[in-house]
């Protein structure tokens, strides 16, 4: 499907390129065509690189090119090579980072595989070159950032002996939002690839661009069939996924059964999002007989392996005592600060309330100012009427008219109307 897809798209900017040069430069203009063919030549496509390469030189003024011998002498690839590797450093603070890899990669090829793919990769060096070669701003690119041995290893892998595995770190690389390669067509590309062989990883990977639409139209239905098919090989991460689908019936009709079977499936293999909703389905009875024990034991089990929702939950299950639990405040916050250390505002305003109004046993009027104040911070109103509050009453703090004003004013802003008729009150003492 994808496949199909590209080729359309290269014919496309095969015809745009042809005719955006047509008048540039008569010598890519007739060599473009060779793209065309049905069966590329890899030394076509060597050969449209060598051009770009010696055009790039002379213009950063390298005139001294008589290093490379005639194409009689020489294989075209070795041309490419040769250049690459003598003016590394003036091609490096010539060309992008990414198109800079590319050429490494294709000129490095010794036999071509994956045609579309590498056709769509020269196409990308092409287009920079007559598009963007005079107003493209060029980051210089630190020596131990690129490992020139690793990528082109794994290009030729994934290209030459279409190796899933290669493909599916490339679809990684191109899909790495950190750095300054990130390219999502290329990483829906290489994943694309690499799935067709059965690579789990790039299934689970397609199955979330489809859910959320990245690259691609959004399509649940297409999701379903990615998490589906990633799951049946073990994949812990989609097959939770995939119990999400037939939970919410996303893409497929709800299914309570089938959702708790894929659910267990993933929390046996450890996926704490699995094990907190299979909480959920224990204590509301969807598909089950509701059991207090056994959803206590999975919001447990979640939050020990470090899922902030399930922590800051059993903080709430442990202040209020319920699912079979002893009230224990203690503990509360115990879970509570498990979930604050992962920034949960709504843990950072338990923390406040329970502070300040010494649930604990103990006030901590400067401990409950703090944690309302991480909540408010995060944009919390509530935490923002506290606040206005505690600084108005002054209990075990002294009065603060203008602090209250301000954090009264915040939360007015915010929609909370108790705040405004306050704010008026004092402003017109």
């Amino acid at each position: 499907m994808y496949e199909q897809m590209l080729v359309k798209r290269n014919k496309e900017r095969i015809d745009s390129l042809q005719n955006l040069i047509q008048t540039e430069n008569s010598w890519f203009a007739q060599n473009i065509k060779l793209l065309t063919f049905a069966e590329v030549n890899l030394a076509a496509l060597q050969k449209i690189l060598y051009q770009i390469v010696r055009r790039l030189l002379k213009e950063q003024q390298q005139r001294h090119l008589q290093i490379v011998q005639s194409e009689q002498y020489q294989s075209v690839q070795e041309n490419v090579l040769t250049l690459l590797a003598e003016y590394d450093d003036v091609l490096r603070e010539a060309i992008p980072q990414s198109i800079y890899i590319l050429v490494w990669q294709i000129s490095s090829l010794e036999k071509l595989a994956n045609r579309i793919e590498v056709v769509d990769d020269v196409l990308d060096i092409i287009e920079w070159y007559f598009h963007h070669q005079n107003n493209e701003q060029v980051a210089i690119s630190e020596e131990e950032d690129l490992d020139h041995e690793v990528m082109i290893d794994l290009y030729k892998e994934a290209v030459e002996e279409q190796d899933a595995d290669a493909q599916y770190q490339l679809g990684e690389y191109y899909n790495a939002r950190e750095g300054n390669h990130f390219q999502i067509e290329k990483s829906l590309k290489w994943f694309e690839l690499a799935a067709t062989q059965g690579n789990a990883d790039a299934q689970y990977m397609l199955g979330n661009f489809y859910f959320e639409g990245i690259g691609v139209e959004e399509s649940h239905s297409m999701a379903f069939l990615y998490y589906e098919k990633a799951s049946m090989q073990g994949h812990a991460d989609a097959a939770n996924n995939l119990a999400d689908m037939y939970f919410n019936g996303e893409g497929v009709t709800k299914d309570y059964t089938l959702a708790k079977k894929w659910f267990d499936y993933a929390a046996k293999k450890n996926v704490p999002e699995a094990m907190f909703t299979l909480g959920i389905i224990y204590e509301q009875g969807l598909g089950v007989t509701v059991d207090m024990e056994a959803a206590f034991n999975a919001y447990k089990q979640s939050a020990e392996a470090g899922y902030v929702e399930a922590q800051y939950l059993l903080g709430g299950i442990y202040l209020e005592g319920r699912l079979g639990q002893t009230k224990e405040v203690n503990r509360a916050l115990f879970w509570y600060e498990r979930a604050a250390e992962q920034y949960h505002v709504d843990a950072f305003y338990d923390l406040g309330y329970i502070w300040s109004n010494g649930l604990a046993g103990i006030r901590n009027i400067e401990k409950g100012i703090h944690w309302f104040k991480q909540a408010a911070l995060q944009g919390d109103a509530e935490a923002k009427l506290q606040l206005g509050h505690m600084y108005n009453k002054g209990e075990g703090i002294a009065r603060n008219l203008k602090e209250a004003i301000k954090w009264y004013g915040l939360a007015a802003d915010a929609g909370i109307k108790e705040a405004s008729e306050i704010l008026q009150e004092l402003k017109s003492l």
